[in-house]
């Protein structure tokens, strides 16, 4: 009897035991549940200001490193984007607003992935090339039935992944020959893709004006993901915001950013229109100089012969 006694204390102590620890795993895990949804919560409310804004891709800076602050890593080229006042947002500008603005620099790789992600569901899907593989730089495996006359392009490796256009303002996929995405290479990807066109090789972002906040597929209003990540890892310029976060304005980045703004088309259109203003009155002035002295001239002969 005391043998059975002592083996039933002993397995309801192991049951106990046993259910003790799973309760306690149990609440730990609803406490790390709760701790990561109120940390989300105060994200997204650390960033609700960003709802009236609407993020514009104004500048992108080939070859300006800049250091992803969320992991460290370096991206080879930089991105310039303005949070506009959501009313005062322009597509069609190159700059998207005038006033109320913020200035933000974020690396070509982190800005790509924010924007392909958001973009994911827009977007036409090509089952033989998955281009959110590509938002970072990335080795591009070689059709090996392509141009099998030169071997040695077997033996090369490739790489393809987001690059600034020519104008300084826009994203397009580039094909390179280092792991950077800095060098062009020689070689075509049509030489080594069977004639393929890369696709989005003539433009992957646009320059048109992002809200950061809309409705879900329930219904409802909520911030975008793009606009949170891309705040978050940005080096920010907000001298001129309406509204800023909890700690105010951040300046720290703008003399930086200023330095990578592209030139403005207008500035320059202007200079050219002043010069052309300038030569039509300085010509108007020689021509009636001119036309006064031939005059003068005409009358001290008439004087002299009278």
């Amino acid at each position: 009897m005391k043998l059975s006694n002592a083996l039933l204390f002993l397995t309801a102590s192991t049951v106990t035991a046993t259910s003790i620890r799973s309760g306690s795993a149990t609440r730990n895990l609803l406490s790390k549940a709760r701790k990561l949804e109120e940390n989300e919560q105060e994200q997204e409310g650390e960033y609700q200001f960003l709802s009236s804004y609407s993020v514009k891709l104004i500048g992108c800076a080939a070859g300006e490193i800049y250091k992803n602050p969320e992991n460290g890593e370096a991206e080879y080229s930089s991105v310039i984007f303005r949070l506009c006042p959501g009313d005062d947002c322009d597509d069609s500008s190159s700059h998207g607003c005038k006033s109320g603005y913020g200035d933000y620099v974020v690396g070509i790789n982190s800005f790509t992935e924010a924007w392909l992600e958001d973009k994911k569901e827009n977007m036409q899907q090509d089952d033989a090339f998955n281009v959110e593989e590509y938002s970072e730089c990335r080795q591009f495996e070689v059709d090996q039935d392509a141009d099998e006359e030169n071997e040695n392009q077997q033996e090369m490796f490739y790489y393809v992944g987001p690059t600034c256009g020519e104008d300084g303002a826009s994203i397009a996929l580039g094909f390179f020959e280092d792991y950077t995405c800095t060098t062009t290479s020689s070689t075509t990807f049509e030489e080594i893709s069977n004639g393929w066109t890369l696709p989005y090789s003539s433009g992957l972002v646009t320059n048109s004006c992002e809200g950061c906040a809309g409705y879900n597929d329930n219904g409802e209003w909520e911030l975008s993901e793009m606009c949170m990540r891309l705040y978050e890892n940005s080096g920010r310029c907000e001298s001129g915001m309406e509204s800023t976060g909890y700690y105010g304005p951040d300046e720290s980045g703008c003399e930086y950013i200023q330095t990578l703004m592209p030139k403005s088309g207008t500035n320059a259109g202007a200079a050219v229109g002043w010069t052309i203003f300038a030569l039509v009155i300085v010509g108007a002035a020689a021509f009636g100089y001119t036309k006064w002295w031939t005059k003068k001239k005409s009358m001290a002969a008439d004087g002299v012969m009278n």
